[in-house]
């Protein structure tokens, strides 16, 4: 059996946890978000520690995040689990600070719209996910997957390039559509 906690306020009674739904308002938009305190049996005194402080802050992110239609922690966590990164190497690779995405994933803070935009762009590009690895000097800590070469690829047209032909020139916008399957015919 576990001892109760005193009640810090009179010291007589003891105290237990609560929560009650409070109407919250941000930027126009309302919602019912729990809030955690203790309530003393003796002195009927109602607070918040540090734990159910943390917990209220936590709520409340992540409310803001999804009003400010930021990426909410779990997207964030999961984003970090599809590269199997630590918190460390993303702050590493992304920007942020070294305990930047333990506050991201936790919704103690919100991250800037620019993290944000980044983090949704390494989501939705594995590619942009390996150029930022690149750009940073990380390849050693990653291992990239191999990417399989569909043997169901069509030629669109071959054209035989001349020695003679002087119009040969670098496209770098060529080339990226080379190495993404996509080269236009000329």
């Amino acid at each position: 059996m576990s001892a109760q906690e005193l009640c810090p306020i009179c010291g007589e009674g003891h105290v237990t946890a609560q929560v009650q739904m409070v109407e919250s308002d941000y930027k126009g938009h309302k919602a019912d978000l729990p809030l955690h305190y203790k309530l003393c049996d003796a002195c009927t005194s109602d607070f918040a520690g540090a734990a159910e402080s943390k917990l209220n802050k936590r709520v409340l992110m992540a409310f803001r995040k999804q009003v400010d239609q930021l990426l909410t922690g779990e997207e964030i966590t999961a984003l970090r689990k599809q590269y199997k990164l630590t918190q460390a190497q993303a702050a590493l690779l992304f920007g942020g600070g070294p305990v930047a995405f333990s506050k991201y994933e936790n919704d103690d803070v919100a991250q800037s719209e620019s993290m944000d935009n980044l983090l949704r762009l390494v989501r939705r590009s594995p590619a942009a996910f390996w150029a930022l690895v690149e750009e940073k000097g990380m390849q050693s800590e990653f291992i990239r997957p191999r990417v399989s070469v569909h043997s169901t690829a069509k030629v669109l047209a071959s054209v035989p390039i001349s020695a003679s032909r002087t119009d040969l020139h670098y496209d770098h916008r060529r080339t990226r559509r080379f190495s993404q399957g996509v080269v236009p015919c000329h």
